[in-house]
């Protein structure tokens, strides 16, 4: 009786290991895929040609996000979806590191999720997400080029 508790305690962990390990490698060869897709558009759709972050915004349509440096070395930053490029000169914008100085200024206790560069038509901005010390989530938004806050929302964990 017993024998049997353990064996059948044994294929239940065994189980829920390989699935865990499948749905793990699963989210990584995605991430991975994802990873290379932004890499080989940067790199043909664009005049990027050394790559120091890829991230991706989504908000009323998702972009892929690449921030690099040009041939000449000026840092640049392309949103990108399969149809459409937007590639802009990171001159003269907000650095990410000074958006999170403003948020962790106004909430000492905030627990960054992301801060992404985010576009809709022709505006240009930050887009952080932060926990709360009330373990509320917040987005906040600030412009892209004078740091300005555009707009927030602060959604309650059930």
């Amino acid at each position: 009786m017993w024998l049997r508790i353990v064996f059948l305690l044994a294929g239940v962990l065994l189980v829920g290991a390989a699935a865990s390990y499948h749905l793990t490698s699963a989210v990584v060869a995605e991430r991975e895929a994802f990873i290379e897709q932004a890499r080989k558009w940067a790199l043909e759709r664009t005049a990027i040609t050394e790559i120091e972050e890829i991230t991706e915004y989504r908000g009323r349509q998702s972009y892929t996000v690449v921030i690099g440096k040009n041939r000449v070395g000026t840092p640049v930053i392309a949103w990108m979806t399969p149809d459409q490029v937007v590639y802009d000169v990171l001159e003269g914008s907000v650095s990410k590191e000074s958006v999170r100085e403003a948020v962790l200024k106004n909430q000492p206790d905030a627990e960054i999720r992301h801060i992404v560069p985010g576009i809709d038509g022709d505006k240009r901005f930050w887009e952080v997400l932060f926990i709360d010390g009330e373990q509320r989530y917040n987005y906040v938004y600030y412009d892209f080029y004078s740091g300005e806050l555009l707009k927030a929302y602060r959604l309650k964990l059930l």
